[in-house]
């Protein structure tokens, strides 16, 4: 069995918010997929990964954009 965990990955840039999936075979490591995500484990430098948000705007909850960028998009 397959297991796509939806995310979405935020340039920190600009705020160009793209879909991504993290794969996973056992539902224990979506499981572990999903805890990272929610600790910004996942995040590298000038971007940030989180499960899917809608609207976009949402991710400002917890996603910080540099200066000089105009929003999510």
């Amino acid at each position: 069995m397959k297991i796509k965990v939806l995310t979405h990955i935020i340039r920190l840039s600009d705020g160009h918010v793209m879909p991504s999936w993290e794969y996973t075979e056992s539902e224990t490591e979506a499981k572990e997929i999903s805890r990272k995500l929610r600790a910004c484990e996942l995040d590298s430098e000038g971007y940030a990964i989180r499960i899917r948000r809608s609207p976009k705007s949402r991710h400002q909850i917890d996603v910080k954009l540099e200066d000089g960028a105009w929003g999510y998009w």
